[in-house]
């Protein structure tokens, strides 16, 4: 018999990375949105169903029903739960924070070319769809998600280049979100306009300079509304594809503009849920 004591979890758990540089590996996976850190995201990603998730690692010191609610989500979708040692953690978390639960999943799903002019279509009038100029703050990216999910946004739309993708820091700053939303990355932001404007949607970019306050702007679907990168705002192009432009007033001698995931927030919930005077 073997006198070899029992190998730790971390070696006993493959993480399924090809080539002798697993660390770079996994840094790489981190930045491609394969790590899932932390309960909201991993438990996202699995009820929603909408990319594969290879393996859960739970931590061996930990307990509770958000473990268990895992596991169980891992059981429904016949993916691997594993108990994991807190090195194997700490090596998929570098340095972020887990809760003690990670996942590694497979790429994150990107609609195709022509998937946002189909959900247009099949949306019609109700259709409400997000476009984001060059933001490149992940955490405003995830906040951005977060509210989208929450206001039934029917797709978001992001460049290629000069923006955020969805990424690890993403998918954790949204608390899972990304896992729900349909997202498109596209080559040309401005191509991807004129086409949502060919299905029949309003493009209305926020741009402090807009003709009209949000509160008389009357917006409802179907529309996409255009958010500018943090600082410059939208791009000139963007803003003469814009139908109109639409300014959330804010007080005189307060803060000179507002965060974009705060602008996103306000502009969305007063779509959802339009203030009415009893004039109206």
């Amino acid at each position: 018999p073997s006198t070899e004591g029992p190998r730790t979890t971390s070696e006993q758990v493959g993480l399924g990375f090809p080539g002798a540089d697993e660390a770079g590996a996994i840094a790489a996976a981190g930045e491609e949105g394969r790590i899932l850190l932390g309960p909201h995201a991993v438990a996202e990603a699995l009820r929603a169903g909408r990319r594969e998730v290879q393996v859960v690692f739970l931590s061996v010191e930990e307990r509770g029903e958000r473990f268990r609610e895992i596991a169980r989500l891992a059981k429904q979708r016949g993916v691997a739960a594993r108990q994991a040692d807190p090195d194997l953690l700490e090596t998929l978390a570098a340095g972020r924070p887990h809760q003690g639960i990670a996942a590694l999943a497979g790429a994150y799903p990107y609609l195709g070319l022509g998937d946002v002019e189909r959900i247009a279509l099949e949306r019609g009038a109700e259709t409400l769809a997000v476009a984001l100029d060059q933001v490149q703050d992940p955490q405003n990216l995830g906040a951005i998600t977060r509210s989208a999910v929450a206001f039934g946004v029917d797709v978001v739309v992001l460049p290629e280049r000069r923006a955020a993708g969805v990424t690890d820091a993403v998918v954790r700053a949204s608390a899972g979100a990304t896992e729900l939303m349909r997202i498109e990355q596209v080559a040309n932001l401005a191509d991807a306009l004129r086409r949502l404007a060919g299905a029949g949607l309003e493009i209305v970019g926020l741009d402090p300079e807009g003709e009209a306050d949000l509160s008389a702007a009357d917006l409802r679907p179907p529309v996409c509304l255009v958010f500018g990168a943090e600082g410059p705002g939208l791009r000139r192009l963007t803003r003469e594809l814009c139908h109109r432009r639409v300014r959330i007033p804010i007080a005189a001698g307060g803060v000179a503009s507002l965060n974009i995931s705060v602008t996103a927030g306000i502009v969305l919930h007063a779509i959802r849920h339009p203030y009415r005077t009893d004039r109206d």
